[in-house]
């Protein structure tokens, strides 16, 4: 969501726009299915307005009492994890009700912003990346930002 956005909805409490992320995943997503293949060329525009679009909005995700950022293994074995993040109010608001009954702590929001996730990547080896918006479009990108 655009930051500007946010602070309107925090001082105001008026309904948070949309975010161009979450508008390029549909179209991404859409335009997969319909080519049948995620290499091919016609998606590159889309794929570099994803990368450009990433990086200028805030996101949030969901931390417990300690402030720990919610972790997903990647296997039950593994140390190696991921972590959801949602674009605007309303994906979070969906996405952490289903999250949250897969934890016994208490799950508070958190503002997250690509230069955090970026910090997470440089200091904690485990981190794989995140997941966007995972209950309705489950977008996968890396701990440097891409997919």
């Amino acid at each position: 969501m655009n930051p500007k956005d946010y602070e309107d909805y925090k001082k105001n409490n008026v309904k948070a726009s949309k975010s161009q992320l979450k508008e390029y995943i549909q179209v991404y997503a859409d335009m997969a299915k319909k080519l049948k293949s995620e290499s091919a060329v016609e998606l590159e525009a889309v794929k570099a307005n994803i990368r450009k679009a990433y990086p200028q909005e805030i996101y949030f995700t969901l931390v417990d009492e300690k402030d720990d950022f919610v972790k997903l293994t990647l296997t039950e074995s593994s140390r190696e994890y991921i972590i959801p993040v949602f674009t605007d109010i309303r994906e979070y608001a969906l996405g952490s009700a289903k999250i949250s009954k897969l934890f016994l702590d208490k799950l508070e929001m958190k503002e997250i912003t690509p230069d955090d996730i970026s910090k997470i990547a440089d200091e904690d080896e485990f981190f794989q990346g995140f997941v966007i918006n995972p209950h309705s479009q489950n977008f996968n990108m890396d701990r440097k930002g891409d997919f």
